[in-house]
């Protein structure tokens, strides 16, 4: 199916590269799957859809995380234009269960979170928590 007419291909499909769009995008949503993370922002342009591939060295050495990618990538390139929102930018940050989880499942795991990434509230807490409780420690001592 890969390479059909009626799916995207990694060449028609914009890849992120710059250090600051990762970082951008990582402020957006975030939603956990079994074998990637997937980060996600809505941008006001009128361009496709962009996504950006990345592995972390904790997960193997540089063969395991090639081929982390090229699976994520073919993933990507299974989906059809329709299943992919528009006007938004995509980062799927790869996982070693990428490499053992069937590909049907992953891509119909990509297919799922797609719309879940875009909503900035999904996933876990990344705001000031921390400092939050320290301030709060804080002004009860003042108090006591």
């Amino acid at each position: 199916m890969i390479g059909s007419g009626t799916n995207q291909t990694p060449t028609d499909m914009k890849t992120l590269k710059k250090r600051s769009e990762f970082l951008a995008i990582a402020k957006g949503g975030r939603v956990g799957r079994r074998a990637f993370v997937l980060q996600g922002l809505k941008r006001t342009s009128d361009e496709p859809a962009r996504v950006g591939y990345t592995v972390t060295k904790k997960t193997g050495n540089s063969v395991v995380r090639s081929r982390i990618k090229r699976r994520l990538r073919a993933a990507v390139a299974e989906l059809a234009p329709s299943d992919i929102p528009g006007q938004a930018d995509f980062v799927l940050i790869g996982r070693e269960a990428a490499l053992n989880i069937s590909f049907e499942l992953l891509v119909s795991d990509l297919k799922s979170g797609l719309p879940l990434a875009l909503n900035p509230r999904s996933g876990t807490y990344r705001g000031k928590r921390r400092n939050a409780k320290a301030q709060s420690v804080s002004v009860s001592k003042k108090q006591g």
